[in-house]
C-alpha cells in the first residue's frame, strides 16, 4: 500500500534551513502481519522563498520643527521569515539626534520586524526649540540588519528635512 505526502507551499522564508518530516509505522494489525523492527523515513523538504532583503522608506521627505507630530520609518521585508528581523539604524546630517529629533525615547531606535511580518516602523519626531538654525537635516541609514537570513537590499537611508519656524 502506499500513502501520499504533499508539503504545503506557503510565503514564508524558513530562517532555520530547510524542514524535516519523518514518518514511521506506529503499528500494524490485521492480516497476521507485523513490523519488522522500526520503520521510519525522513523526508526533507526544500524552503522555495528566497532570504529577504530589507528596504528602507520614509512617510515623507520634510517636517516642520513645530509641526507637533511625527514621520514614520518603516522597514520593508522583501518576503515575511519564520524569525524576527532587526534592522539596526544610524543617524547623520546637520540635526544631532536627540536634540533636533527623537523617536519619543530620546534616539531613534532600530526597528524590529516580527516573524511572520513584512515591515516594522518607527517614528522621527522633531523638536521645536526656540534657537534659529536654519533648516537641517536628519539622514537615517541602516547600519545592519540581523535575524531571520534577512540581508540590506543595497545601500538603504533616507533623508529628511526639518524645516526652521523661528526667524534669523
Amino acid at each position: 500500500g502506499t500513502v501520499d505526502f504533499t508539503p504545503t507551499d506557503d510565503s514564508l522564508y524558513d530562517a532555520a534551513s530547510n524542514e524535516t518530516a519523518t514518518i514511521s509505522i506506529d503499528g500494524v494489525s490485521g492480516g497476521s502481519a507485523s513490523e519488522d523492527g522500526t520503520q521510519a523515513v525522513t523526508i526533507t523538504i526544500t524552503d522555495n522563498e528566497s532570504a529577504p532583503t530589507v528596504t528602507l522608506t520614509t512617510s515623507a521627505t520634510s517636517i516642520a520643527e513645530n509641526a507637533g507630530s511625527s514621520l514614520t520609518l518603516t522597514a520593508t521585508l522583501s518576503v515575511a521569515t519564520t524569525a524576527d528581523v532587526t534592522v539596526a539604524l544610524s543617524t547623520s546630517g546637520t540635526a544631532t539626534e536627540g536634540t533636533d529629533y527623537t523617536d519619543g525615547s530620546g534616539v531613534v531606535n532600530d526597528i524590529t520586524i516580527s516573524a511572520g511580518s513584512t515591515t516594522g516602523t518607527v517614528n522621527f519626531t522633531p523638536t521645536d526649540d526656540s534657537v534659529y538654525e536654519g533648516d537641517e537635516t536628519a539622514t537615517i541609514a541602516v547600519s545592519g540588519v540581523s535575524g531571520g537570513s534577512a540581508t540590506e537590499s543595497g545601500t538603504q537611508s533616507v533623508t529628511i528635512t526639518i524645516s526652521e519656524n523661528e526667524s534669523a
